[in-house]
Formats: C-alpha cells, structure tokens, sequence
C-alpha cells in the first residue's frame, strides 16, 4: 500500500457534460475530437494562405478601394511585404499583396482568405469522414474478432463504445485525400498530403488526451517515478502504476507537428514535395514502435509474439515515409543541377 501512495492517482468523470432534458452524456473523447479538429481546420486555412502567397498566386479581382493616405502596415506584415516583393517584379502584384495584408490588418475577409477557407471546407469532409470510418474499420481488421461484427453490424457504428485505430484513420486519410485532389486539382497529391501533415498530427496528440481521460491504451505495469495508477482502467484491468501511454503518444505526435510546423514557416518559398508527410510517417510511427513494448497488449496475437500488432502494422508506414524522404530529395537535387 505505502508503494502505490508513491504514484499519481487518475480517476477523471469520462463525461464532460449532460445534455439537459435530452439527458444524453457528451463524453470527453467527443469533445477533445471534435475541437481538436476544429483548430486543425484553423492550422490548415493557415498553412494554405501561406502556400498561396508562397507561390505569389495574388489575386487581381479585389474590389476597387483607396488605402487611407498614410497607413503603415504593422511590422509584421511589413515584414512580409518586403519579403515577397524581393520575389515579385510586377508592380501589380505587389500593390495587389499590399492591398490583401491591409485587408487582413482591419480583419476583413479578402479573396485570397476566401480561397483557403473553401479549399479548407471542401477537403475538411474527406479527412474527417477518411479518419472516423478508416479509424473503426482499422480498428475491427486489426484488433477485433471480425465475425463479430458481421454476424452484427450495428457494432461497426458504435464508435462512441470505442475503438479506433490510427493505423486505418492514417490510411484511410491518404485515400480521402487522393479523392479529394483527383476532384479539386488545384494542387498535387504530395504538397496537399504535405500541407495537412502537420495538422493532422496535432489532431492525433489531442486525441491521445480524451484516451487518457478515458483511461484507454495504458501502458504496462511499472515502477518509474512518472507511472499513474488510473484507478478504472477502461479494460477492467487492476488499478496499478503504469506507464502513461497516451501522454507519451501526445508529446511524441506534437513534437512532430511542432517540427513540421517550424519547417514550413522557415522554408516558405521552398517545394518539398513528399517531405513533410515522409517525415511525419516516419518519426510517428518509429516513435510508435518502440512505444508499443511499454504497451499493454492489444490482442490475443499481441500475447504470444515478439512484435505487437500496432508495430508490425508501423513497419510498411516507416517503409513508405523513407521512401518519400528520399524521393523529395532527390527531387530537390533533380531541380538544383538543372539551374
């Protein structure tokens, strides 16, 4: 007794509200998801404008309108103004870019904004549908008994009773994003795939938070100074120090993002196609990987073998991440020997 007084005690409400007169409980999980992909849409709207402005893709057809005689843009977008007009000979352009970044100082919406908030609204559909239905169908392939689920089908939908893998969500989102990009083609795959890596990655730490709430995907039993005895563990399992698995996941797949993010603002002018979503497959789930050994495990197949499901599923999306590393860099290198 006196050696689990050592450890954190965890034992959080799953249920973050009650709906009234309905008296429907909202849990955590929902509402850590649905706002994390809320500012995942906000990351991206972001990222795109930049991507817009990066390729120096100024709209002409702003209504006509005099700047007050005077005005100063701010030091920031001064900053970007004479970053970009380095880049850009026409003048038009470059009274265009001033009149957008005035726009964005008084907080009105120009067409530039316009444009990235609908390319975000439109893809928004295919990666959240591409990640609840891949996430489940991941989930049952890989960690269910599937004849389960066939012989009763209305398990598939119940989500809210758990089970998602990120394995399927993140392959799933690669289809939803082909589909998304073979029907928009304003841009291509790769850059699209680059441009939603690092949001992507900071929805996936956040939802590593509602499965810690939920005191899901435990690590196992150990002695470190960190470990958390969740005193109901979603499994059944006893309530002893174990490693925090969630919080691990949620450092690991926002330092990625973090990563991610510092590269597209550092290389705004740059094209790296392939690179950014090679390096998000590669160190999330290398970091996956070894982060399983300190897993519970997962299936009856977990029980019995050397490598876990959840690692020998990370193998091919280690496999695919170097081989899109390298293939934007040779791609780079392609680029340079032909200047």
């Amino acid at each position: 007794m006196k050696f689990l007084l050592l450890f954190l005690h965890f034992d959080a409400d799953p249920v973050c509200f009650t709906i009234p007169f309905l008296n429907h409980p909202i849990a955590w999980y929902g509402v850590i998801f649905s706002a994390a992909f809320f500012f995942g849409y906000k990351f991206f709207i972001w990222l795109h404008l930049r991507y817009n402005l990066n390729r120096v893709e100024i709209p002409n057809d702003l209504e006509p309108f005099t700047i007050p005689e005077g005005y100063i843009l701010s030091k920031k977008h001064q900053k970007w103004y004479n970053f970009y007009c380095k880049r850009i000979s026409d003048k038009t352009k470059q009274d265009t870019l001033y009149q957008y970044l005035y726009l964005e100082e008084q907080e009105k919406v120009s067409p530039l904004v316009k444009k990235s908030i609908a390319f975000a609204d439109a893809g928004l559909i295919y990666i959240i549908l591409g990640t609840i239905i891949g996430a489940r169908l991941g989930h049952i392939l890989f960690y269910e008994n599937i004849w389960e689920y066939l012989l009763n089908p209305i398990l598939i939908i119940k989500t809210w009773e758990g089970g998602l893998a990120s394995h399927g969500g993140i392959l799933a989102i690669l289809l939803g994003a082909y589909l998304f990009i073979r029907k928009n083609g304003s841009m291509s795959f790769l850059n699209f795939m680059d441009m939603i890596s690092a949001p992507t990655m900071f929805v996936c730490a956040w939802i590593r938070i509602g499965n810690f709430i939920n005191q899901e995907i435990l690590g196992a039993p150990s002695n470190v100074p960190w470990a958390i005895i969740f005193d109901h563990p979603a499994t059944g399992g006893a309530p002893l120090p174990r490693h925090p698995m969630p919080l691990y996941e949620f450092i690991l797949y926002m330092s990625v993002s973090i990563l991610l993010f510092v590269m597209w603002k550092n290389n705004l002018y740059k094209k790296f196609s392939g690179l950014y979503v090679g390096l998000a497959m590669v160190l999330s789930f290398t970091g996956r990987f070894f982060l399983e050994f300190f897993k519970n495990p997962q299936t009856a197949h977990d029980i019995h073998s050397v490598l876990q499901v959840g690692q020998l599923l990370s193998l091919p999306m280690i496999a695919a991440g170097i081989y899109l590393i390298f293939s934007s860099l040779q791609g780079l290198d392609k680029k340079a020997s032909e200047h």
